[in-house]
């Protein structure tokens, strides 16, 4: 449940890095279906995967910057809190976990 609440201030402005996942996750549909179209098939080395697995943990996925300016808006008082939404968040929590 506190994992949708967190959903929801985090879609209240998207980050950089979400956008870019989006992008990335379209690009690899779209190759995926051009491969699985032309019968092409992709295959990735060790060296590859390893080179992919250093890159991600080299950054966390966590933009700092917006983390620290809405502590900042928090402590001033100045951070829109959306009721409305945050009740409706936890309304379809409580929903899934009915059914």
């Amino acid at each position: 449940m506190v994992g949708i609440v967190k959903n929801i201030v985090s879609s209240v402005e998207p980050r950089k890095s979400d956008v870019a996942d989006q992008v990335s996750r379209k690009a690899t549909k779209a190759s995926s279906a051009a491969a699985a179209n032309a019968g092409d098939s992709v295959k990735l080395g060790s060296a590859d995967v390893s080179s992919a697995v250093k890159q991600m943990a080299s950054s966390a996925p966590i933009d700092e910057v917006n983390v620290n300016r809405i502590k900042e808006a928090i402590k001033r008082g100045e951070y829109p809190i959306e009721i409305d939404r945050i009740t409706e968040a936890l309304m379809d929590a409580y929903r899934e976990l009915k059914t």
